[in-house]
């Protein structure tokens, strides 16, 4: 496996390791009426902004992570290859790269995400319940998690 600087050429293949995982990580939280597909979500710009690094494997994207200053914005193993290993190298990678404090947000319900961060140091500092949107009046739990 290889971890190596994000491409414009990446573009299709960042969506489709997104929104298939985006959508594994929306049923869990039985959410699944909200997901956008990146092309079109609101979130992409903030993604390009990010410093971003994809994990490929006979270069085929089988993960990556986006970095902000102290923060772990974006980590998306594609199902496939989870429990392979890619987001244990890809966590490692990132932190590296990263000053401490790092914060990141997960959803709470997202129990393997947590697990694997917490493996690392990170720990739970605060919790929010809120409203997705107007148009979705869904209700969700997300955690600020922060290693120190």
């Amino acid at each position: 496996m290889l971890i190596r600087k994000y491409e414009n050429s990446d573009f299709d293949q960042l969506c489709h390791v997104m929104d298939r995982v985006r959508m594994q990580e929306l049923l869990t939280a039985n959410m699944e009426q909200v997901f956008i597909q990146l092309r079109d979500a609101p979130y992409l710009g903030y993604l390009l902004k990010c410093k971003i690094y994809v994990a490929t494997k006979e270069e085929k994207m089988v993960g990556f992570v986006g970095l902000r200053p102290h923060e772990l914005s974006f980590l998306y193993v594609d199902p496939t290859f989870q429990n392979h290993g890619v987001g244990k190298k890809l966590i490692e990678f990132a932190l590296k790269r990263l000053e401490r404090p790092i914060k990141l947000e997960v959803f709470t319900d997202n129990l393997a995400a947590k697990a694997l961060y917490e493996k690392y140091g990170f720990k739970v500092v605060k919790t929010v319940v809120e409203k997705w949107s107007d148009e979705y009046p869904t209700e969700f739990s997300q955690d600020t998690m922060e290693m120190k």
